[in-house]
């Protein structure tokens, strides 16, 4: 039997996580909370489960094996260390909290309880990006060198004023957007040990949040990756990760999801190019926007959650993933506190 899933948080995003939930046929949504009663009557109504008027009590029900918190970043620690100490698995919207302090009490309360604790880094199964990991594994474009990565768009595309609250978020652009171009640029660049950076709020003037985040990022053995994360992108939503080596280069983009690999057999060799489309996606994405592009990450996020529940190895991003890219965007707005990291 599949694992039994409890949902805290049935907004947009956890609206989208219960209809993954009903498509990936090794699990099960057994209950629902919200603090809008109206928004979980509908989830369970049209995907299944029971309503508990108190996220609380989903957490006591024996029958849910895992939780998928997904509320805003504000509720997310006293939420996942309650489930975790419940005896729940957990999987936590991103960013996995507002600060590092927050996030290492999670992780404390993961091992006390020797569950397993997942941050909703569902970039990392987008086809682009599943490409451009194969294609860099496979050492195509050589060993790597540098990492150039950016993530863009407007608030004034913002659903949610609580974006733009430092106390609901924690921060600005790095936060926000920018948090899944961080865990993307360090999934490809590995452990960082080194953050410089610097961050501006020129624009829009949001107490605490950042316009954009500059980063610089330095790995333990001297390869280094740089990152913008912006809310004054006037084009409309864009992310790219440029990914360099000693005989060539992959790009990952999305929307609409590409990606091109440059390389050659030797270094200064000739170069050959290559473009991987994914038509399916470019289809039902056309059809039914971004969010069915979403719906499949989010399967595929909760098939290598299974998976990881027992014990194995897996592109889920884990709680300590989630604890260094808030790390980081920590280092890069608020340099006066944090240091190396």
């Amino acid at each position: 039997m599949g694992l039994r899933f409890g949902l805290i948080g049935c907004g947009e995003i956890g609206r989208l996580r219960a209809m993954a939930l009903t498509r990936t046929g090794s699990a099960r949504l057994v209950a629902v909370s919200d603090l809008d009663e109206g928004r979980a009557v509908a989830v369970a109504s049209r995907h299944g489960g029971t309503v508990e008027q108190s996220w609380r009590a989903l957490l006591h029900r024996e029958e849910v094996d895992a939780v998928i918190v997904s509320t805003p970043p504000s509720l997310h620690a006293e939420m996942c260390i309650e489930a975790l100490r419940s005896g729940k698995h957990v999987l936590c919207e991103k960013p996995l909290a507002r600060t590092p302090a927050e996030c290492r009490k999670i992780l404390e309360a993961a091992e006390q309880s020797r569950r397993l604790l997942a941050t909703g880094f569902n970039y990392r199964f987008y086809p682009s990006v599943q490409k451009a990991r194969a294609i860099l594994d496979a050492g195509m474009i050589g060993e790597l060198d540098h990492i150039r990565s950016y993530a863009g768009y407007s608030v004034a595309d913002h659903s949610h004023p609580w974006l733009h609250d430092v106390e609901v978020m924690g921060g600005g652009a790095l936060r926000d957007n920018g948090i899944h171009l961080i865990d993307l640029t360090r999934y490809f660049l590995g452990e960082v040990a080194e953050v410089k950076g610097f961050a501006s709020n020129s624009v829009w003037g949001f107490k605490g949040c950042e316009d954009n985040g500059f980063a610089l990022l330095r790995s333990p053995t001297g390869t280094i990756a740089s990152l913008q994360a912006s809310w004054t992108e006037w084009r409309g939503y864009r992310l790219r990760v440029e990914i360099y080596g000693t005989r060539g280069c992959i790009r990952a983009w999305c929307f609409p999801m590409v990606t091109q690999v440059v390389w050659a057999t030797e270094r200064g060799g000739q170069a050959r190019r290559r473009f991987h489309l994914f038509p399916i996606t470019h289809i039902w994405e056309r059809l039914r926007s971004y969010r069915w592009v979403v719906i499949q990450s989010f399967i595929e996020e909760l098939q290598a959650f299974s998976l990881a529940t027992r014990g194995e190895r897996t592109a889920l991003a884990t709680g300590h993933d989630g604890l260094r890219a808030v790390e980081i965007a920590h280092a890069v707005s608020h340099p006066s506190t944090s240091g190396h990291t």
